[in-house]
């Protein structure tokens, strides 16, 4: 399974369920708000991971390989720390992008699907490779895009490219099952036509519709007509090495650990099914000669990123692309994952705004803060930005700024580990209780000369603040 702190207690039971846990390393890191681009991973969460039961994996989350801009460096030493720091015997990482020259994009996009792309991430799949130092498997990645005449279709793009590139491929099966509830292509002509021998790696999830899209939300069961499909391909994958259940921590208090361990039962009867069918699918596709036509990589990173963070069209390309069905969902995808960056990270004093203004208004303050900044990758980054911005317009309601001193430099306690003093002009703590609770204060502070010293085992109940749920809230899939 994906971990998640949500999960220790099915791997503390010991049921025998879980031979593997996959490990997404930046989830774990943590962006100092005082050092902004800084990433730092954590020797102590690193030491408990190593310790879980069961084999481990490295999924990265955070350097796609589909895209013309390089991740960012800083990356590339945690991820090889991680690795050999958990023994992974491959990696894995997305085919996708989520930068431009200009901006994190807040979301994995779909990459160009050219002649030309193959060329630009094959580079990308190499360079990543090196840096890591072991085998690299790339990801089927979810589209929620129509198909578009100048591009490759889904399966032949991948298999030029993994056959070109000399990479494995990690399996996104329920992300291949929403394709095609969205329009593109078939799960059958996709699996028909792959190189089923280079697969290393399934994962599987539920999902569930919006907005007349089946959404890869990882937000419980495995959908029994994709567990039918698994039924039938998992014999023909000779080189598989592990299968890998996804649901995000959010889902948990809904779907229940019981749950959880009864998707893993299924998945130990597929794992039974290897090798039982053909070494691998015939009617593969060989490598062709694709010419390219229509927007360079570049122009459809750009022109993709502007209209999914909500830019105005001002070109061609942009105008057919803002005309997607695709564009706004994924916008308004983009636009939750930002919320909750926001608060997860201050969440007193956004209850604090929701509650003194309504949730309505303090909607509305965060669209205006998204049509003028484009994402930030990290939920620290991006919380900061807004509570800037906020500043800047001298919102008046009472005790807006010291919460938000309150709390962010409990956050900066948590990453560097230094205590701090916030000084209070009235008692805090009914205001903190309060807002903890999910309501204003029904009583007038007593004024007078109030301290509170945070220390990183300091008052995390009151605040309200989780160093596992900031880290959980890294906008990935």
């Amino acid at each position: 399974m994906i971990y998640s702190s949500g999960l220790e207690p099915l791997l503390a039971a010991n049921t025998g369920l879980i031979d593997v846990v996959e490990i997404e390393p930046q989830t774990t890191w943590i962006e100092n708000p005082a050092r902004h681009g800084v990433i730092e991973a954590r020797s102590d969460v690193d030491e408990h991971l190593a310790s879980l039961p069961g084999r481990k994996l490295i999924h990265s989350i955070g350097t796609p390989v589909g895209g013309s801009v390089d991740a960012l460096e800083i990356q590339l030493p945690l991820l090889q720390q991680a690795i050999r720091k958990l023994d992974a015997p491959f990696a894995s990482e997305h085919l996708a992008f989520n930068l431009t020259p200009d901006f994190f994009t807040g979301f994995f996009l779909p990459p160009r699907q050219t002649a030309s792309g193959i060329k630009t991430y094959k580079q990308s799949i190499e360079r990543l490779r090196t840096a890591l130092g072991v085998p690299l498997a790339i990801e089927t990645g979810v589209n929620y895009f129509k198909p578009r005449s100048d591009e490759i279709p889904d399966c032949e793009f991948l298999t030029e490219l993994v056959q070109s590139a000399g990479c494995g491929i990690l399996l996104d099966l329920h992300n291949i099952y929403c394709n095609q509830l969205n329009g593109r292509q078939s799960i059958e002509t996709f699996l028909s036509h792959i190189p089923l021998e280079d697969v290393w790696e399934i994962h599987l999830a539920g999902g569930f519709e919006l907005n007349g899209f089946w959404l890869d939300a990882h937000s419980g069961a495995i959908p029994e007509p994709l567990f039918e499909i698994c039924r039938e391909i998992v014999p023909h994958l000779p080189n598989l090495k592990a299968i890998v259940f996804e649901i995000f921590s959010s889902f948990l208090p809904s779907f229940g650990i019981a749950g959880v361990q009864r998707q893993l039962e299924n998945l130990h009867s597929l794992w039974d099914l290897r090798g039982a069918g053909a070494s691998a699918c015939q009617g593969v596709l060989q490598p062709g000669t694709y010419t390219n036509s229509g927007p360079t990589v570049e122009e459809w990173e750009l022109s993709l990123a502007r209209m999914v963070i909500g830019r105005t069209p001002s070109t061609p390309l942009e105008k057919s692309i803002a005309e997607d069905p695709g564009v706004p969902l994924v916008r308004e995808l983009i636009h939750e994952f930002r919320a909750s960056m926001v608060v997860a990270v201050y969440r007193l004093t956004s209850r604090l705004l929701m509650l003194a203004l309504t949730p309505d208004v303090f909607r509305a303050i965060l669209q205006d803060y998204w049509s003028k900044f484009p994402p930030r990758q990290y939920a620290g980054s991006e919380a900061d930005g807004f509570f800037s911005f906020l500043t800047s317009k001298n919102l008046r309601v009472p005790w807006f700024q010291k919460v938000l001193e309150f709390e962010r430099a409990a956050v900066l306690t948590l990453c560097d580990g230094q205590p701090r003093v916030v000084r209070f002009s009235a008692d805090p703590l009914p205001v903190l209780r309060a807002l903890a609770e999910g309501r204003l204060p029904d009583v007038i502070p007593q004024e007078g000369d109030y301290e509170i010293e945070l220390t990183p085992d300091g008052p995390i109940t009151v605040s309200g603040i989780d160093l596992n749920e900031l880290a959980l809230t890294f906008p990935f899939h």
